[in-house]
């Protein structure tokens, strides 16, 4: 009876340091056993690689992309949602600036921008100052106030679209929200908020 039940500690035991042993949360020097491989190790090249594929010449994992190639969501675009000219200079608005066009800028902002940014485009809208109190180390920065800061009032029409359409930092793109017709609807409307703000 007592043997018994040191052999069922002992296995116990034993059972138990296998099941530890087995983590994979400890930092190791020797790579993990891998029983079943379930696809941990793959062909493929990684950026940066040299590749032995002998349709390559140069022997780059990584290769230029054909001519013509256009990056995800570009085929989408029209002549609106352009940022950048073929010199890499930021483009003017093509939209007029008639007041329907201001109007609808306006309405676009007060939506899903001002949250964020404020009506005034002050950069202490509702959402930052709820995050504020709520996590204050989560958000210990100022979003820039977009009516008045000399390096947002000199900048070029296609910049703001350009961060409407790709985010920055920590907002993200609205280009799935607001059309290419409405993201510049919104950059006049911020030039006038900047020029009130003067």
């Amino acid at each position: 009876m007592i043997q018994t039940k040191k052999i069922t500690a002992i296995v116990a035991l034993v059972l138990g340091a296998l099941a530890l042993g087995a983590c994979r949360g400890a930092i190791k020097k020797s790579p993990p056993i891998h029983p079943v491989l379930d696809m941990d190790f793959q062909d493929k090249v990684k950026a940066q690689m040299s590749s032995d594929f002998a349709g390559f010449a140069d022997h780059r994992g990584m290769r230029t992309p054909p001519a013509g190639t256009v990056w995800q969501g570009q085929l989408a675009w029209d002549a609106e949602g352009v940022f950048k000219n073929e010199g890499g200079e930021y483009v003017d608005n093509p939209l007029p600036a008639d007041e329907a066009v201001v109007r609808r800028g306006r309405e676009r902002f007060d939506i899903y921008c001002a949250v964020c940014h404020d009506r005034t485009a002050s950069g202490n809208g509702l959402v930052l100052q709820r995050a504020k109190v709520v996590a204050p180390a989560a958000f210990n920065f100022a979003l820039p106030h977009l009516a008045k800061e000399p390096r947002l009032v000199g900048s070029k029409d296609g910049y703001f679209f350009q961060v409407m359409t790709l985010g920055q930092g920590t907002m993200p793109s609205y280009a799935s929200q607001l059309t290419p017709h409405d993201r510049w609807a919104i950059v006049h409307y911020l030039r006038v908020l900047q020029s009130r703000a003067q």
